[in-house]
């Protein structure tokens, strides 16, 4: 296979993985080390409120020139054509990425996300859900069957109660609470735990604490309900939580054990578990640093094996709107494997150049996912992704 495509098989077995819009932990450099402010879910990602709507026009995207800008519109979905009630008791917010691989003789547009949210607050009362197709990838969140394509795909949905400023009770699909939450593609740190926000969500409950220097998040595990039969279904549990030493600096450490009666990729019984720290801070206002190291453990049909994901991420935002990032990783699945480790390393421009609106190019060197033995080739990946 040439390389260029080999480029192009890679753009698109990256971009049947995409990622919840919104998630970006690099925003500690303007001094946000919680999330629930932008966020209706606690732990981040997901719906915006039109206090994070706000901040995306005030702090994300690039300025051209000066000008009065109407927040109040900004802040609103469709930027106030379709009235939405005050005090955020309805959100609304529709998604799309998209990606179109030009391959000669077969071009091809995957639809990655086209996502439909909506939450409901009513004083201490919360629900929210997520819908929309697929053209490809996104299996464990599939609605639909169609193993040719294009199913419907439900990612997160969940009912809320807050018996406290600080504290809400969650039960529905969620997001796993494991490390950095993070949009960015294919990282072995949410491969190697199965914790990314594509379709890796499960059933069951959680407790979620937030303060201003303390995010915790704790969650018993029910399974997949859209995956069968119920023999792959894990259980068990999920959680994290963080310090903010500053307004820059958030310390935090995470922790997760499943059991299933046959994990999707060995057909055997498992144990499954991974532990971890990770790490975010912001020396400068233009520079973030990010940084996660997962311990993995498992336990398959008497046969054990340990070994450790770690993720390094620079973010430099050198003018208003335009991000640059140096990216390094390293798995090893079992340090018994006589295979080599698998590694990546290289970066990513994401310009936000209109409200609402960014565009995003990938460039890497290394290994798609945490499998030992595998030949590092170059890969590729251009994106674009606006939400109303």
């Amino acid at each position: 296979m040439s390389s260029l495509r080999q480029l192009i098989f890679l753009a698109a077995l990256l971009a049947l993985f995409p990622s919840k819009a919104q998630a970006f932990p690099w925003m500690i450099h303007h001094g946000y080390t919680q999330c629930a402010q932008c966020h209706m879910d606690p732990s981040g990602g997901g719906v915006l409120t039109s206090y994070g709507r706000a901040q995306g026009d005030i702090l994300l995207r690039t300025h051209y020139g000066k000008k009065e800008r109407d927040v109040e519109k900004e802040s609103q979905f469709m930027f106030g054509l379709l009235p939405m009630p005050k005090n955020d008791m309805l959100l609304v917010q529709a998604d799309v990425r998209s990606l179109v691989i030009p391959e000669p003789g077969n071009f091809r547009f995957i639809l990655m996300q086209a996502d439909l949210r909506a939450g409901l607050q009513l004083g201490k009362f919360s629900a929210y859900g997520s819908l929309g197709p697929v053209s490809e990838g996104g299996e464990g969140a599939w609605l639909t069957s169609n193993e040719a394509g294009w199913n419907l795909a439900a990612r997160d949905y969940w009912v809320g109660f807050k018996p406290g400023k600080s504290l809400m009770i969650r039960a529905g699909r969620l997001n796993l609470p494991f490390g950095i939450r993070t949009e960015d593609h294919v990282l072995y740190v949410r491969d190697a735990t199965r914790t990314n926000t594509n379709d890796e969500q499960q059933v069951g409950a959680s407790v979620t604490f937030s303060s201003r220097k303390v995010r915790a998040e704790l969650m018993g595990i029910a399974g997949n309900f859209q995956v069968s039969p119920d023999m792959y279904r894990e259980r068990g549990y999920s959680g994290y939580a963080s310090y903010s030493f500053t307004k820059t600096l958030d310390v935090g450490v995470s922790s997760l054990v499943t059991v299933a009666q046959a994990d999707v990729d060995t057909y055997e019984s498992r144990l499954r578990q991974a532990h971890g720290v990770y790490l975010r801070a912001a020396p400068i206002p233009s520079l973030a640093f990010m940084a996660e190291v997962d311990l993995l453990r498992s336990n398959d049909a008497g046969s054990k094996s340990t070994g450790i994901a770690a993720l390094g991420l620079a973010d430099w935002e050198p003018t208003q709107g335009l991000h640059v990032q140096a990216i390094g990783q390293y798995c090893d699945n079992s340090f018994k494997a006589t295979e080599s480790p698998a590694w990546t390393g290289g970066g990513a421009v994401q310009w936000f150049l209109a409200p609402r609106v960014d565009i995003r190019v990938d460039a890497f060197h290394g290994v798609l996912s945490c499998t030992n033995g595998v030949k590092p080739t170059p890969m590729g990946l251009v994106q674009a992704h606006f939400y109303l």
